[in-house]
């Protein structure tokens, strides 16, 4: 029953419409405006007319921001934050309280995956590889968004687009260069970059040079924090972490327009990250703990991307072809020892893997008109992973997870429409995706393979010129990882001296979740009081089930050898046999729900403009881990990785005509709503605000080109903790940060 209403609407519109008389058509040199936003294939609309929460970041803002990575940019956005370390490259971002596979992260339309099993990433540094310096939007999807990208979307998308020549050269033809040096004192890190371009009538090429170095990093310490575990109270008073971390990044990307018709998009992508001399696990406490033992961290990408564009002059056919191959190799290496008494036990381990993907696409986007204009997108999309992974320690050489392969095959159509002469705005689309995984090390498990379909419809009604009312409906999914699938480890563990597990999972049902968004939005240009004013209330409703986590399962094998839920012992309980097996994998452990309310509010007047963000969320999951017992309790309770409420205030004012002057402010509100369990060891978080002030100055005459942007973050030099947090053995986030930039193009 579900299907009827989008799979309707598109069997009518294929029906009763024929295609128009040739339409003007956007010429090759397409740029992005930072008041539209791309759905499926090519389908754009206005940002107020989308039926979604969704935001955008433009090239001035990240400028203004001064930021290293960009993970540190998108958390001012409503329902959008950081998980993991506060160390530099390590954080994560995470929409509405998901993060790695769970959200979607795109470069120039090339997906950029993180890889998880279940409870952690497998790499520890992040998936957002590149210089914030040569982006020049980012569109931040909140919710369900598989009818466009597939599987991981459950927790929305970020879709990040380079910059071409013709944004440098503001569209004219010439040859140019543009270098920057950015200093962040709390990291004490260096960024420098150079991009050279040039644009004439049949090429568009820019290459791309950057490196950032990061050395020890400011954190405010908690002078009040009283534990009995001495490390735990040093971590948490800790004033500097230790740090050595790189990111390189060389990007060469051009577009050749052969003939009106023709273009043939190239680029070229490599990175080299690094995270050198952190403490095991990236936990501070360990770090004090255990002062001899440390892990390096290196992350290599490599992608090539060629993306074909055929647009004649007929509204039939705007068609693309884009190949993609990528490489992405990851390296930890774990030094050091523990000494237990006057005996050395030794962790010296390298763990290596790659992902290698080759991808394919094929997309047509065709124009109607007739009683109902409209866009009809349609999309193949094939995707073939490789995922390899092998660890050495000082006495064996083993794979954890195996040699695995992924598969993805999906058909997605999407159809825009207008109504009722244009007050009725409807988004409609399927999206049916198949996918097979296998393992070439445990061959007995080697048979996953499903396929998933997704459904979305999206009603905008302009109630008035001034008034907008919204409504949605998206479907997403989350295909099970090799990762999850397959791994196989035993160590003794810390129930009396028992051996743990970790086991193969081929059973794993993809996550699904059910999506549903209502929302208001009021718009008002060239009034007395405003040039613009743009107001947008998104209330969501999502849920996620079959989700997956990594949670223990205590058990025996019964006289025919199947699983059966064990007793922690040492003794039966209730007849209940002591369990042999405790295993720690990936399982499908229920659902998650997610209920909250997301708004945006933008203002322009002369020269001063504002932007007012919100986000509140409640999570609750029913399937939580007991990792004493061994089970899943599937009781009501909070979510433990649910963010705080949150509002972000961005004030701009031009002072004069080269000097820009603006301030930010980050206001959390505490989040205690956690199981009592975690709030009685110490987690959940305070109420905290922290506020940003930034000057941007262009310089005139003799020294046009030449742009230098001051700033300092964190004002009061306050201690704030992310949510959650355990204050008990959590760092701070970073201390009060100078900032400085200077850029020059000619």
């Amino acid at each position: 029953m579900k299907l009827v209403p989008s799979s309707l609407f598109i069997s009518v519109f294929l029906a009763i419409h024929t295609p128009a008389l040739a339409k003007d058509k956007n010429t090759s040199k397409q740029t992005v405006n930072e008041h539209i936003e791309v759905f499926g294939h090519k389908i754009s609309i206005l940002s107020k007319d989308v039926a979604s929460s969704i935001s955008s970041i433009t090239d001035k803002t990240i400028q203004r921001n001064q930021e290293a990575e960009l993970s540190q940019i998108l958390r001012e956005l409503p329902g959008v934050e950081l998980s993991g370390s506060v160390t530099p490259l390590s954080s994560q971002p995470s929409i509405r309280g998901l993060y790695g596979e769970r959200i979607h992260v795109s470069i120039d339309n090339v997906k950029r995956k993180t890889e998880s099993d279940g409870t952690s990433n497998i790499a520890a540094i992040n998936s957002l590889s590149l210089d914030p310096s040569q982006v020049k939007q980012v569109l931040v999807l909140r919710g369900a968004d598989s009818l466009t990208v597939g599987s991981g979307a459950i927790g929305g998308s970020i879709r990040l687009v380079t910059k071409d020549a013709s944004d440098y050269l503001d569209s004219k033809n010439g040859f140019g260069a543009r270098t920057q040096i950015l200093h962040q004192s709390v990291s004490d890190s260096n960024s420098i970059s150079t991009s050279l371009f040039n644009l004439n009538d049949i090429s568009d090429t820019v290459f791309h040079a950057s490196k950032v170095s990061f050395s020890d990093v400011d954190v405010i310490p908690n002078k009040s924090q009283d534990t009995e575990d001495d490390a735990i109270e040093d971590s948490a008073k800790l004033t500097k972490i230790k740090n050595n971390a790189s990111r390189t990044n060389l990007t060469l990307k051009n577009t050749w327009y052969f003939m009106p018709e023709h273009s043939l998009q190239t680029k070229v992508d490599w990175a080299r990250t690094q995270s050198k001399d952190q403490p095991y696990r990236q936990d501070q406490s360990y770090g004090i703990r255990y002062p001899t033992l440390s892990e390096d961290f290196n992350n290599d990408y490599i992608e090539l991307m060629s993306n074909y564009v055929y647009q004649p002059d007929n509204d039939l056919i705007d068609f693309d072809l884009q190949l993609v191959y990528s490489d992405k190799n990851y390296e930890k290496n774990t030094l050091g020892y523990i000494l237990k008494g006057e005996n050395k036990s030794d962790f010296t381990n390298l763990s290596k893997g790659s992902t290698e993907r080759y991808n394919i696409r094929l997309a047509n986007l065709s124009q109607f008109s007739g009683i109902v204009d409209h866009q009809l997108a349609i999309e193949v999309n094939y995707e073939n992973e490789k995922f390899k992974q092998s660890d050495a320690s000082s006495s064996e050489i083993s794979t954890f997870y195996g040699d695995s392969k992924s598969q993805n095959l999906s058909f997605s159509v999407i159809d825009q429409a207008n109504f009722f002469n244009e007050q009725v705005l409807v988004t409609a689309g399927l999206r049916f995706d198949t996918f097979k995984r296998s393992n070439s090390t445990y061959t007995n498990y080697d048979n996953n393979k499903d396929g998933e379909l997704s459904n979305e419809l999206g009603l905008t009604f302009k109630a008035s010129d001034n008034i907008n009312i919204y409504i949605k409906y998206a479907e997403a999914f989350r295909a099970p990882s090799v990762q999850e699938l397959y791994k196989k480890d035993d160590w003794r563990c810390h129930i009396g001296g028992k051996i743990c597990y970790q086991e193969p999972q081929p059973d794993l049902k993809p996550e699904t979740s059910q999506n549903l968004e209502t929302g208001l939005g009021l718009f008002w240009q060239d009034i007395s009081f405003a040039d613009n004013l743009a107001f947008k209330l998104i209330h969501f409703n999502n849920k996620i089930d079959n989700f997956i986590d990594n949670v223990p399962f205590m058990y025996y094998l019964n006289e025919n050898g199947a699983k059966q839920q064990g007793s922690p012992g040492p003794k039966p309980v209730n007849g209940i046999p002591v369990a042999t097996h405790r295993d720690y994998s990936a399982k499908n452990i229920g659902r998650l729900e997610s209920i909250g309310w997301e708004a945006e509010l933008s203002y322009t007047f002369e020269k001063f403009d504002a932007y007012l963000g919100y986000s509140k969320i409640d999570m609750n999951a029913y399937g939580m881990p007991n990792f004493f017992l061994g089970s899943i309790d599937h009781n009501k309770q909070p979510y433990t990785e649910a963010p705080a409420n949150k509002i972000s205030l961005n004030l701009n004012y031009q002072l004069f005509e080269s000097l820009n002057l603006s301030a930010q402010m980050l206001n959390y509100s505490e989040q205690q709503r956690l199981p009592e369990n975690y709030l009685n060891a110490g987690y959940g978080t305070s109420r905290y605000t922290v506020y940003n002030l930034n000057a941007s100055y262009n310089a005139r005459d003799f020294l046009s080109g030449l742009k230098v942007n001051i700033g300092v973050d964190n004002l009061t030099n306050e201690r704030y903790l992310r949510a959650p947090a355990s204050e008990a053995s959590d760092p701070s986030e970073l201390g009060r940060n100078y900032k400085v930039t200077l850029a020059y193009q000619f």
